[in-house]
């Protein structure tokens, strides 16, 4: 592997365990409406930023489809839902940022998720603190898997997009990743990679320890 300078990640699903929650809000939204989805349906909004999604929902469920109130109601539950229970983070999280900052790499967050909303997820998190550089949705014209989001978070690091690691679990993310001729590592969290997705990945991980495991090997050999 090419000498590493930066990590990105995204963050639903790979920082903090949010995407089903979620699905599950999306859910019981829906019902109110008299429309189903169905978690097939739900996989393919995975790491796209709101107007993404919108476009999606709206090829889906037809140009009626009452999309910008159901997201609100959506939006709402889930922020309802994380304030009673707290902000649940994935495992090895913080073991792998102390180790990434002990080691000098380069931290940014890059997510689809709305900059105000993702500021308060990761302040709760205590990860905000931990990261150099943070990116959000509504800051990039382009949803994944366009890579400007990519491009951008090392633009805000100011290392080259070849010298980063991106650690992603959609297929929308390892795709960008891609475009953006970084190195990706997919961290799965609610599907596995497409076939075709597969072989853009660089290497798949059970979960962040295992990510942190392979640097330090990395590092030492």
């Amino acid at each position: 592997m090419r000498n590493v300078d930066a990590i990105i990640f995204d963050m639903d699903g790979v920082l903090i365990d949010s995407e089903r929650i979620s699905f599950e809000c999306f859910q019981e939204v829906f019902k109110e409406y008299n429309y189903k989805m169905e978690e097939k349906f739900y996989l393919r909004l995975i790491g796209r930023n709101v107007k993404s999604i919108k476009v999606i929902m709206e090829e889906e469920y037809g140009t009626d489809f009452h999309f910008d109130t159901i997201y609100k109601k959506k939006a709402n539950l889930a922020l309802e839902i994380t304030n009673r229970n707290g902000v649940i983070i994935k495992p090895g999280v913080h073991e792998l940022l102390d180790y990434l900052n002990k080691e000098n790499y380069k931290i940014a967050v890059a997510t689809s998720t709305r900059r105000e909303r993702a500021l308060q997820l990761l302040e709760e998190a205590k990860i905000k603190d931990k990261v150099n550089y943070i990116i959000c949705g509504d800051q990039v014209i382009n949803s994944k898997p366009d890579p400007e989001i990519f491009l951008k978070a090392a633009e805000g690091l100011e290392v080259d997009n070849e010298k980063c690691i991106v650690i992603e679990d959609s297929d929308a993310g390892i795709t960008a990743a891609h475009e953006a001729k970084m190195i990706s590592i997919h961290v799965p969290d609610m599907k596995s990679l497409d076939d075709d997705t597969k072989e853009l990945a660089f290497k798949v991980c059970d979960n962040l320890i295992c990510v942190k495991n392979y640097l330090e090997e990395t590092k030492e050999s």
